[in-house]
This record gives C-alpha cells, structure tokens and sequence, in this order.
C-alpha cells in the first residue's frame, strides 16, 4: 500500500512568458455537442465524467476487442443439457467459433452496443417466453467486459421479439426499443426511468430507429399487424402506413438515393415491402415466402443498395439494388432472421442466416454465407435460433461505417480572424476521422459561406476564412470492430483589448539579498488588436502591509509592442512579495493580468489572475486529491512526473472551462502499475503560467 504526503506546500516552478490573449469557442460536455446535426445511430454521450462529453457511434460489433467481428445468435429452444452451451441461450461466436452463452428464456433478438458508455461493448438479449410459457418475463443487459448475470440488469417485456437502441430524448444515454408480441405495444425503457413508456402496436415483432421527418429527433417505426411510426420527441404524435399489414420487421435505409429515408418490411404471406419516404405512400411489393427478418446492406459492391430476406418456409433471398428485381436465391431452414457482417475478416460481407428448424436431436444449425459470391458457406451449431442482432449497423442512409457531424453555429459576435483549431479524438485501429471547418457572415448558412476545409490538430486557419460564424463538420469511419469519438473541438480567436505585465527588469527577485532601496523598472506588453493607453499599478507587500504602492501610465502602446515604466526607488527586502498589476478597465483577457515576484535569494515569479490562481494537492485515502481553478477557458496539462522530470501519468488534458476542478491520482503510472517511492511532482501547465507541487510517495 502507498501512503502519500505532501513535502513542500510552496510553488517551485517559474511562470512561462505571456501568450497572447485569445477567445476560445470550446466543444467538450454532453451538452455542447448535443444542440448539433446527426443521425440517430450516432449520438451526444455523457461519460459519466463532469463537464466531459463524446460524440460517437452506436453500432460496432468487436465484443472482445480482438480485431474481429463477434456474432451472437439468440436461441428459442429449451433442453437441459444443450453443446456447446446451456438451455435458454444466446450464443457468442468469435471468428465463426463458440465463445461463450448468456442466459435468455427463448431468446427473440439481441443487440449489441455500449449500453452504459464505458467503452466495453454490452449484449441486451430480448425474451420470448419461459418454460412454462410465461410471457410478462425480463428482458436482459450483460455488462461488457465481463457479462456476469448477477450485474445484469432487467426489464420486464411481454413476449418481446426484438430490441433497437438510440439516444431518444439526447440526454446523452442509450435508451432501448423492445418490441413486444403481446400486450398491444412496443415498449420505451429510458435510461435511469424504472417505468417504460408503451407505444401501442398489435403482435408488435419488430421495430426501427431513425429520423424520418429530419426534424432533428429520432423516430420509432414499429412492424405487427400494422406498420406504425411514432414521432420523435416524445412519441405521442403517429402515423399508420396504408396498404400493408402483418409484418415482421423493419429497417430503414435510402433505396433510390433522393436523401429520403425509406422503409423496407419482411411480412408473413406472400410478400415483402419497400415504401418510400418522404410520405410513405408508395409502396413496392417484393415476392417472399412469410419472411420473418430482414437485412440491408451494399453486398456487391456497386453503391446500390440490397435487401436480404430470412423466410420461414425456405429459401433465403436476397434482393439487388436499384431496382430490386434481379434476386439470388440461398438454401436456409426455417429462418428466423439474418444478420450482415464480416464474419471471415476478408473485407467482404457475409450472411449469417438464422435457422430455427431443428432435428430430432433438437440441434439446428444456422448457415453464415461468405461473400462476395456467396457460394461457400459456414455452419455454427444453434438451438431454434430465432433472430441474430436485430438493428443494421452504419448509416442509415446507405449503410455504411461513415457518419457525419455538423455542429451548432457559433457567433463570435464580430468579424474575426480565426485561429488555431484543437480536437480530440480517440480513433481505433481500423476507423478513421475527419475534422472540417466553414465560416460565413450571416447566421444561416448560404451560398456565401466558405467550401468546408479540412483541418489537422493544431492547426491555424487562413486569413480568407475571417468572418463572424464558424461551425466545424465531423466525418467518422469504421469498420464496425471498434467506433471512433469525438472529444473536445476549440477554436480560438484573438481577443481585443488586452494588455499584461510581462516582465520585471529591476530588481531582479533574486538579486534582494538585504534591505535596501532599488529602482523599480517593469516592463508590459500590448496583447490586443489596437493601440492602448493603460495603467501599471506596482505594489510591494510585506506580511500583509503594502510598503510601496505606486500607479504610473503606459501611453499609446502599439498593438503587440511593449512599453518599459520606470517607478523610480523603491525600498524593498528579502521574503516580499511585488505585484504588477494592468488595470485596463476595456481587458477581455484578464487571466494575465497580474505578475507577482517572491523577492530573496530562492525567488519565485508568477503570472495570475488579480493575485492567484488556485493550485491545491492534498492527502487522500487512496492516494491524493488535486484541485485546481482556471479564471477563464484555458488548455490545460495536468500530469505527475519523476525527478527526472519523465512523465508519469498524464491526469488530464485539453480545453477546460472557467471554474473549480478536482480530480484523484491513485498513485499509478500510465499503464496502471503502482509507483515506486519516491519524490514525484503534479504540474499544472495553462496557457498562461506553469505550477508544481512536490509530493513524497513512501511504501
């Protein structure tokens, strides 16, 4: 165990020299990035981190984060002894191969996604009924990366046959859609609300996601005796599609590329659906044999869209775009969905089709069909497998792994030339990201704003893109193994009118060896974006009494030059403390307005703001607790380092807000291995100043 003491209370690095003063539009919370433009499978998360938020994708399928896409197929029959796992399963497969089974009574539908936003993938598994055919049963979410039952958490659902997830009231927490056979209605389960709120929809069996009406709120179309979609936000305002009746399931994807969603749905009889958004009146017939699920993706390659059928009475089918009358027939037993993936890890599609006819060992065995030919194909051992994940990743529009972005505008109230461009990602092997900016001088967007250019961290945009608005556009890529996320964006411009003491030439701190009268000459800097004239404000303070107090004139100072005042003598001694103080009434930066030196042999010289900036480490039970708050928007680094001044861990970085923050050190390096004892320092770096404490770790 490591037992942690501060050594030294006392600040013991000097002050870097000045920057010049900038505002800062910063992106960062749950909040900031929620009021921007996005499709339901992406969304504004809260990591559970204060004033720190993501925006990122929903759909990705790396369970275990082993390069490979995971499939996990749940099952509708019940024996006691089941190979390779239990009675009343699903099963997680791992390059086509058995990993392990999560308990579900007659599993209906599964989903996978980071339910609680910890950056491990969860399993929610839908349930039919039981043994004894009780229908009002829990519904499930195995918490990743372990997915033990007794922290599973539960959801009662009545004969629920499938489940989607999405953001639904953007409070920055998955929110889940069962679809429920009996009872009449789909039901919502909010994040952090006990009780679900119900959609009415008879033999409900399937539903969808995704923002049809482009209104910025997701929408919720369910497929049962009627296909019904419930409008986003708060789903009490419905339309019925006519023409079309008991149906099996949906998805939505742009069938004829009008940047319109449409809507496809697998049925019972003798057809399928497509009708077309954006008023869901037309509607095309697909031949199929009581298809019970259906899947949509670009399976060969020709930027068109296809259709793939699970149908209860045999064969498969799957239907070509763009006018969806070429089909390709597969070999399937009774299946009860299908589920598009990369399962061969060759970087083509394949089609896993759940089969749900057994044998009378009562073993079926669903069939995943390898792409792009889909002639040979793989068998994994199933029991009734009734439906593999039920919600089509990617795009909803065309079904790929790249999504986009658009943030809120931002008004920097007055033409300005823009700065630099900061962001943080964190982007996976196997994903990509993308960072665009686009200026303009009026509040909507037209003809007259700048093309969108492309931007790298830390960059510096040109002078051609001055104006008043700004707004950035995030592409993200993936190839469904793991999802990249966006951060923090900030995006600074010059401030005017600021002006801040930048050095003290006489006396040097450390040369006030004794008492004794010296000449007081300081030296300020314009920082602004026009000429100032500004009062220099000198103090020496000796236990609490000012012994010199004395205000001169800088005049007429010229943007980004600096101006020398000499104050005349000044009787000082050793163990003072000297302020410099601009006390420019028109300031828009006053984090740099006060310069402070520690007068004496060991002599400390900082910059903050009206006399200090808070900077606090304190002894913790585990550890210790590090505190500390900014004056305005600054970027920080907060890390721990050696006497060799080697970085330990980096405890935090970025743009951070004005204001108090606190956070803990456990006494762990980057790689989570306890420190050594030793002597080891927390240093705080703002754009303004850099400030140590020393601390002592003993075993």
């Amino acid at each position: 165990m490591k037992v942690f003491s501060i050594l030294i209370p006392g600040l013991i690095l000097i002050a870097v020299p000045p920057l010049a003063a900038a505002n800062w539009w910063v992106e960062t919370t749950q909040e900031d990035f929620v009021d921007g433009s996005y499709n339901s499978t992406l969304y504004a998360a809260d990591t559970g981190v204060a004033e720190d938020g993501a925006v990122q994708m929903i759909h990705w399928r790396d369970i275990d984060k082993d390069g490979n896409l995971d499939l996990v197929i749940s099952n509708n029959r019940s024996r006691d002894t089941l190979d390779p796992g239990p009675a009343y399963h699903a099963y997680h497969y791992d390059t086509r191969t058995f990993v392990d089974s999560l308990f579900s009574y007659n599993g209906s539908g599964n989903l996978i996604v980071d339910y609680d936003n910890d950056d491990n993938l969860d399993v929610v598994l839908s349930a039919y009924d039981d043994a004894l055919g009780a229908t009002n049963i829990n519904s499930r979410v195995y918490y990743g990366p372990g997915f033990d039952s007794a922290s599973a958490k539960t959801f009662l659902t009545n004969q629920a046959m499938a489940v989607s997830a999405a953001d639904l009231d953007k409070d920055g927490d998955l929110d889940l859609v069962f679809s429920n056979y009996a009872g009449g209605n789909a039901s919502i389960y909010y994040q952090g609300t006990a009780a679900p709120q119900n959609l009415a929809c008879a033999n409900n069996c399937g539903n969808a996601i995704a923002d049809l009406d482009k209104d910025g709120n997701p929408d919720i179309v369910l497929a049962g005796l009627q296909a019904i979609i419930y409008y986003g936000p708060d789903f009490t305002s419905n339309d019925v599609i006519a023409g079309i009746d008991s149906l099996t399931d949906v998805t939505a994807a742009d069938f004829n590329g009008n940047d319109t969603l449409d809507l496809v749905f697998s049925a019972w009889g003798d057809f399928a659906y497509i009708v077309f958004g954006p008023d869901y009146t037309t509607v095309l017939e697909l031949s199929t044999t009581e298809s019970r699920g259906v899947s949509v993706a670009d399976l060969n390659r020709d930027d068109e869209l296809d259709i793939v059928f699970s149908n209860l009475a045999p064969p498969g089918m799957v239907y070509y775009g763009p006018d969806y009358g070429t089909t390709r027939i597969l070999m399937t037993h009774s299946a009860m969905g299908n589920v598009i993936g990369d399962f061969d890890g060759n970087r083509t599609l394949d089609i896993c089709f759940c089969n749900w006819a057994e044998d009378d060992t009562f073993d079926t065995y669903s069939y995943i069909y390898l792409g792009p030919d889909f002639i040979l194909y793989d068998s994994v051992l199933t029991h009734g497998a009734h439906i593999s994940t039920t919600t089509d990743a990617g795009n909803p529009y065309d079904r790929s792994g790249t999504e986009i972005y658009v943030s809120s505008i931002f008004d920097a109230e007055d033409s300005v030339e823009w700065d630099s461009v900061l962001y943080t990602t964190v982007i996976p092997f196997g994903s990509g990201f993308i960072l665009e900016v686009q200026t303009g001088n009026v509040p909507d967007p037209d003809t007259t704003w700048s093309e969108w250019l492309q931007v790298a961290d830390v960059d510096t945009l040109p002078d051609s893109l001055a104006s008043r608005y700004i707004r950035y556009r995030a592409t993200f890529s993936t190839d469904f193994l793991q999802a990249p996320r966006l951060e923090e964006v900030a995006i600074s411009y010059p401030s005017e009118g600021d002006v801040a003491p930048e050095n003290i030439i006489s006396p040097l701190p450390e040369d006030v060896t004794r008492c004794d009268t010296r000449i007081l000459i300081v030296q300020v800097r314009n920082l602004g974006n026009a000429a100032e004239t500004f009062p220099v404000h000198c103090l020496l303070d000796s236990l609490g009494t000012n012994r010199f107090d004395s205000t001169l004139m800088a005049v007429d100072v010229a943007p980004g030059d600096s101006a020398i005042l000499i104050f005349g003598g000044m009787y000082c001694c050793p163990g003072e403390t000297l302020w410099v103080i601009t006390e420019f009434a028109g300031d828009t930066f006053p984090g740099n307005d006060t310069l402070f030196a520690h007068l004496g042999p060991v002599a400390i010289q900082e910059r903050t703001q009206r006399y200090e900036l808070e900077f606090e480490v304190s002894p913790a039970s585990q550890g210790f607790s590090v505190d500390y708050t900014l004056p305005a928007n600054e970027r920080i680094t907060l890390a721990v380092y050696d006497v060799t001044g080697r970085t330990v861990k980096v405890l935090d970085e970025g743009m951070q807000k004005a204001g108090r923050h606190s956070l803990a050190w456990d006494g762990r390096d980057s790689k989570g291995q306890l420190v050594s004892a030793g002597i080891y320092f927390v240093r705080l770096e703002t754009q303004t100043i850099t400030l140590s404490r020393k601390i002592v770790v003993v075993d």
